[in-house]
């Protein structure tokens, strides 16, 4: 399974039980109430203070 990230978006390629899978670890990881809008705007805010320290 590949998955891709970019500023406003994240692309999960695979087959369905792969991304279930997925989904299921960044339900763990992030809470079951967290949207999918939010861990890319947490991860995209993470990359640009990375960004800015360097």
């Amino acid at each position: 399974m590949k998955s891709y990230k970019g500023d406003h978006s994240i692309h999960l390629v695979g087959q369905a039980w792969q991304i279930r899978i997925m989904l299921k670890q960044w339900q763990q990881q992030w809470g079951s109430e967290t949207k999918i809008m939010d861990i890319i705007s947490k991860s995209s805010k993470n990359i640009y203070e990375n960004r800015s320290k360097n």
